[in-house]
């Protein structure tokens, strides 16, 4: 018979953080799920604590070893073809993080009693070494099912991380991660919209991000940013080849903004802010090359402001820096905020 649930569990070199993972997985108050864990060729002691885990989940684990490492989106891929066939519901959670005990059943409660498609919890970001809460998001959602996906303005702001999120496997189908390196989980979410009816938010956190520390520059570099700039670019050119897309890329296009025209470019000059100037000017660049319509894009206006949140205030005070050149000043707010005052805002 198969599990209600399917968790995937992409592993790397976290052997330090696995069995704080694995015991909240052991501890959830919903057992009706499988777990499929994907070793990605690790090099520490990360499979031999998978492995002792294993007898505890009573053969509902199943342990993949990669041959060669991979990276994050082909193993996931990997987990996903291993158990596409079975299950109503499937989970990707990160193992360096972990789950409160409720987490499963909520999510499952929700999505059976709202037939929802995609069930969204709230989160919170904490530090590695002092576990302080740097910020908690996605709790201020509608409590309605959303229904209207293609107008869901909140869709192009919010948070498109796949671990906070339960999919329904039909919605899932065979999409598939792409090869980009970095927001991964926003161009596989928007590919699978189409497929999407409803979406349910649980305003409760349910799922513990740990920032470790490469978190100031979110672990990004040169190559990984031109592979999200590159991704993003071949994203959006597979999307306009497909009309069932055309009713999300305005939102899409929003997350890209954020994503690269934001995150990218602040994180990128954290690394080194003599270089800021450099990365904003590139950034600027690519979005007018490559996505020309972000302005005039309706959700990165500031008409209505008074209808927006503040954190969709914020991203539409960011466009307008950036059709004023003044962008460079907001990258040096965000590093202020981040590396003096400890503050971390995102969607």
């Amino acid at each position: 018979m198969s599990p209600k649930v399917n968790v995937i569990v992409p592993v790397y070199n976290v052997a330090p953080y696995l069995s704080k993972f694995f015991e909240s997985l052991l501890g959830q108050t919903f057992q009706d799920f499988d777990v499929w864990v994907v070793n990605d060729k690790s090099t520490d002691d990360s499979l031999d604590i998978i492995e002792y885990f294993s007898d505890k989940f009573s053969g509902r684990m199943h342990i993949i070893n990669n041959a060669v490492n991979l990276g994050l989106c082909a193993t996931r891929n990997v987990g996903l073809d291993c158990c596409n066939s079975q299950g109503e519901y499937i989970l990707m959670l990160d193992s360096d993080d972990y789950i409160d005990c409720r987490f499963i059943e909520k999510m499952v409660y929700y999505a059976d009693q709202y037939h929802a498609d995609i069930t969204i919890c709230g989160l919170e970001r904490f530090d590695d070494k002092t576990d302080k809460i740097v910020c908690t998001e996605m709790v201020n959602n509608p409590e309605q099912i959303i229904t209207d996906i293609k107008d869901f303005a909140l869709f192009g702001y919010m948070n498109p991380v796949v671990w906070n999120k339960l999919f329904r496997r039909t919605v899932i189908a065979d999409i598939r991660f792409t090869t980009i390196k970095r927001s991964e989980d926003t161009v596989f979410l928007f590919s699978i919209l189409p497929n999407v009816n409803s979406i349910k938010f649980i305003n409760e956190v349910l799922y513990h991000y740990r920032l470790r520390d490469a978190s100031l520059s979110g672990a990004i570099t040169d190559e990984i940013y031109e592979s999200m700039l590159e991704g993003f670019k071949e994203a959006k050119d597979f999307f306009a080849r497909d009309k069932k897309y055309s009713d999300y890329m305005e939102l899409f296009v929003v997350q890209m903004f954020i994503r690269c025209g934001i995150g990218g470019a602040c994180r990128l000059s954290f690394r080194n802010m003599r270089k800021a100037p450099f990365y904003v000017n590139k950034t600027g660049r690519f979005m007018d090359d490559a996505f020309p319509e972000w302005r005039s894009n309706k959700y990165l206006t500031l008409s209505c402001l008074q209808k927006k949140s503040i954190y969709a205030c914020a991203v539409c005070c960011a466009a307008l820096l950036y059709k004023c050149h003044l962008f460079l000043l907001a990258v040096y707010f965000y590093w202020f905020m981040s590396s003096i005052c400890k503050k971390d805002y995102r969607a």
